[in-house]
């Protein structure tokens, strides 16, 4: 079968379509058609690092059609459009998937839309569980114009929060007011910490939502307040990054990692997944959309993808 593939880390222009074997289904798998593959910040990351096996192929994310069920699962059947989520896979015309990480996408959703749903709003939703946000709180979200930035901005709205954002690009950030955001803070010459700060009157965040990583972590956890909480999602900004243990030990602050793919087979992760799907077909949640690819230009979806500044996610249809 067709799929996206490279030989060697890189940029964009590593990737190209070739020929994998098809892909084998276990007795706890559906075999999908992919119809939509939602870029993930994972994939940026694997295929800026990582090499990958023989017929091993790109991918977190992919909304399709069922095509047929392993021996053990139970709840699925051909024909349905599912939402589905694996470590690799989503880069080709077809997928073998986990069942306990796939979903049935509910009528009234659009294929895209549910593509982009179990990394970006289902992240954001577990970030919002783990960092116990309340009515009243105020939160810092680094990097809120990505996917999972614009959902954790629309939750923590609707939980009834100030919510601080950051972003590279005022125009991006300005666009985010519409999805609840109300402080929009640019970095570059001055960083987070400062502008929150003055903002708060002195004051530190409740809540650290970091999806960059790097120098960002740094300055976001210097503008918690003492006893908040901190969120590690996305290591886009830096894999290993020092940060000051006596800060964290003397201020009282608490720094929890997420990595949702492992929860989100767990009855509450998937709980979460299938509220967040109902949400947005109901029109509760908005996913928006940057970009439609062909499979065909997936070089040039990638460095859109990579792109500073645009709001939503880059989708390849196939």
């Amino acid at each position: 079968m067709k799929a996206i593939i490279y030989a060697q880390p890189g940029g964009p222009d590593v990737l190209h379509i070739g020929e994998v074997a098809e892909p084998s289904l276990a007795p706890d798998q559906l075999l999908m058609k992919v119809e939509v593959i939602s870029i993930e910040g994972g994939d940026l990351v694997t295929r800026q690092r990582q090499a990958l096996a023989k017929d091993e192929v790109l991918g977190y994310a992919a909304a399709g059609e069922v095509l047929e069920v392993g021996s053990a699962v139970q709840g699925f059947k051909p024909g349905q459009k599912v939402v589905s989520f694996a470590w690799r896979g989503s880069h080709a015309e077809r997928r073998a998937v986990s069942a306990s990480t796939s979903f049935v996408v509910p009528e009234g959703l659009d294929l895209q839309r549910a593509a982009a749903i179990p990394v970006g709003p289902g992240t954001a939703a577990w970030v919002m569980q783990l960092g116990r946000l309340t009515a009243g709180q105020t939160v810092l979200i680094t990097g809120a114009a990505g996917g999972v930035g614009v959902a954790a901005v629309q939750l923590a709205a609707k939980l009834g929060a100030r919510v601080m954002g950051t972003g590279t690009r005022a125009e991006s950030l300005e666009k985010l007011r519409a999805y609840g955001l109300n402080d929009a803070i640019v970095v570059g010459e001055r960083g987070a910490n400062e502008q929150v700060r003055a903002l708060l009157d002195g004051a530190g965040v409740d809540l650290l939502i970091d999806n960059v990583g790097g120098e960002a972590l740094v300055d976001g956890l210097a503008s918690l307040k003492e006893g908040g909480t901190a969120v590690l999602v996305g290591v886009l900004g830096a894999a290993v990054q020092p940060i000051d243990a006596v800060d964290l030990l003397m201020q009282r602050k608490t720094v929890i990692g997420c990595l949702f793919g492992p929860d989100m087979e767990t009855p509450a992760g998937r709980a979460m997944v299938e509220e967040v799907l109902r949400s947005v077909a109901a029109g509760d949640l908005q996913v928006p959309i940057d970009a439609v690819y062909p499979f065909a230009e997936a070089a040039e979806a990638h460095r859109r993808a990579e792109t500073r500044g645009r709001i939503g996610r880059v989708l390849i249809t196939l």
